[in-house]
């Protein structure tokens, strides 16, 4: 029998409040195994009042990310990379996407990374499930809003150095087909409902970024979902990374005096 804790979804019931919210572990992929449980999730948008995604989708700024991934006047991206490095990954990038370095030499080695991750990735839908929740959403006329702010997610990005930066472009580039095949493993595990082994390969993935990008976000977001949950039913949809684990998000929403409940994942 398949563990009933094997899931993205989980219900959650605050105290103070007598109708359930609900969360759901995403990706931010448009490989057609993502949405396996779509019809689903919808049922569960519909019966709550408000959708909260990881930040509101409706106040990103394109003109602000394109700013926040240029590099510092006068410094070019093969500044920060070794001649062979460079090389490597302007040969990767050719044969991957189709397109020349030299056009990005302008551009923050994360933006490099971010491209090729999404190579990756089967381009089976439309749009990555986490956008097209979303929209979905925005389109039933729920109240839209994020549990974190885009401000927040452009300040964690400035957070990462471009020394470290350039160093995880050069290893992904160096052991990117060990990296495709992790990322295609995640996949798996997200059809799967397979949570914490989800959660074990997103951490081991991000290495020493993982206080950053977890453990310090999942403190802050924990509590704004339980203040949100304490006072409407909210349909919360975040990074699958963040449920997971001793400093997880659902751990904390229990230690904060939440009922969270796994609901069935699958057939």
């Amino acid at each position: 029998m398949k563990n009933k804790k094997q899931t993205f979804l989980w219900k959650i019931m605050h105290p103070d409040y007598k109708v359930p919210s609900y969360l759901l572990g995403t990706m931010h992929v448009r490989d057609q195994r993502a949405f396996e449980q779509l019809a689903k999730v919808q049922e569960k948008i519909a019966a709550c009042d408000v959708y909260a995604a990881e930040f509101d989708l409706g106040h990103a700024d394109s003109s602000v990310v394109n700013e926040q991934m240029k590099l510092p006047e006068g410094q070019l991206l093969s500044d920060w990379l070794s001649p062979k490095s460079y090389a490597a990954l302007a040969k990767l990038l050719k044969k991957r996407i189709g397109v020349d370095l030299e056009i990005f030499q302008k551009q923050k080695p994360f933006f490099v990374y971010n491209m090729l991750t999404e190579s990756l990735f089967q381009d089976d839908m439309p749009f990555a499930l986490d956008q097209y929740l979303y929209q979905w959403a925005a389109a039933q006329e729920k109240e839209m809003t994020g549990v974190e702010t885009f401000a927040e997610q452009m300040e964690i990005m400035e957070k990462i150095s471009l020394k470290k930066q350039a160093k995880i472009l050069a290893q992904t580039t160096k052991n990117f087909k060990k990296y495709r095949r992790q990322l295609k493993k995640m996949t798996s595990l997200y059809q799967e409902g397979s949570l914490n082994q989800l959660h074990k390969s997103a951490l081991k993935n991000m290495g020493s970024l993982r206080k950053l990008l977890v453990y310090d976000r999942n403190e802050i977001m924990a509590k704004r979902i339980a203040d949100m949950v304490a006072k409407q039913s909210v349909f919360i949809a975040l990074g699958a990374g963040h449920l997971s684990g001793k400093k997880g998000i659902l751990r904390q929403l229990k230690q904060a005096g939440c009922k969270v409940k796994p609901e069935r994942w699958g057939t």
